[in-house]
């Protein structure tokens, strides 16, 4: 079940209630018995991963240092 954070006008205090999915999306302050806004909270997402798939773009292991295009050229003489 998650947590809700909830904002009471009349009495202007914070509350975090742990509700249900199908529960009501009204709720009552526990103080003072007035209907609260749920408040817009931060997500915190973590994204762990190993690397890059086989499909997005590698970097080529093979270093070009001049000479590939002297030997082309030597190939065709």
């Amino acid at each position: 079940m998650p947590l809700y954070n909830y904002y009471c006008k009349n009495c202007k205090k914070k509350h975090q209630l742990l509700l249900k999915m199908s529960d009501d999306g009204v709720q009552k302050c526990p103080d003072c018995g007035e209907p609260m806004e749920r408040m817009i909270s931060n997500v915190g997402v973590l994204f762990k991963t190993d690397g890059f798939y086989s499909t997005d773009s590698k970097k080529t292991s093979i270093k070009s240092n001049g000479n590939s295009s002297k030997k082309k050229t030597e190939a065709k003489e």
